[in-house]
């Protein structure tokens, strides 16, 4: 059997890095695709996989990671867009959407958005022929909210969107392309706020199974949430629109 390849963004920490871990232990080549580079490289050292440099919200870097990997192992048969951010930094306070600057308006959408964008663009002509999958990582709080963000909201709400319609104007090709919305996850983005019970934060490699098993079997437009560890995983029907 033919080894097969997976490439992943934002998997230097948290899921990703639990995501690209899982897919190694199963026999993948793994491209782990980061800004982190510290962090990126040793993950990629200890799981057998290559690291690549890669800023999700410029086009060109996208570009470049691609075809690294292309290079390093071969097309992609496993995608997952996985990079994400907040629009302040972990535990600094959260701000008033008028207080929020262009600066920080900009990099939120242009990892959080501009990130999936860049990935689908660019990896979509790589792998038709060979086929596969590719997940984007979008969160529940795109099926609700988080009040204290409304960006990350936004953020999210697209990512879900972008994928469901991405998914059905590739109906038919041999691409499928479906989003996992995670609940509370403990990764280094999670204010301290939310690691309290109530929130019932999962560990990244239960979230990582998820998605593994998501990129494996998951349908074409699906859209899966994981809340909690001790809920069973779900897809939402996408809306009536007929």
């Amino acid at each position: 059997m033919t080894e097969q390849i997976a490439l992943i963004t934002g998997a230097a920490t948290g899921i990703g890095a639990a995501v690209a871990t899982s897919l190694a232990e199963s026999g993948m080549k793994v491209a782990v695709c980061d800004i982190n580079r510290e962090d990126g490289a040793k993950l990629a050292k200890a799981i057998g996989g290559e690291f690549i440099r890669c800023d999700v919200s410029r086009l060109e870097s996208v570009q470049a990671a691609v075809k690294g990997c292309v290079e390093r192992f071969g097309a992609p048969d496993y995608v997952h867009l996985n990079a994400g951010v907040m629009t302040v930094p972990t535990n600094h306070p959260f701000l008033p959407i008028e207080d929020v600057t262009e600066v920080q308006y900009r990099k939120i959408l242009g990892v959080n958005l501009d990130g999936v964008f860049h990935g689908t663009k660019t990896v979509l002509p790589v792998m038709r022929d060979k086929g596969g999958a590719i997940t984007l990582t979008a969160s529940v709080a795109g099926l609700g909210m988080v009040p204290d963000d409304p960006l990350y909201t936004a953020t999210k709400y697209a990512v879900i969107g972008f994928g469901r319609a991405l998914a059905a104007a590739n109906e038919g090709s041999n691409v499928r392309i479906n989003v996992i919305c995670p609940g509370v996850v403990d990764t280094g983005i999670v204010p301290d706020k939310y690691r309290a019970p109530d929130f019932g934060m999962m560990p990244t490699a239960v979230m990582a199974a998820e998605i593994v098993d998501l990129l494996r079997t998951g349908a074409n437009g699906e859209v899966r949430v994981k809340s909690r560890s001790e809920r069973p995983a779900y897809a939402v029907s996408p809306p009536d629109l007929s």
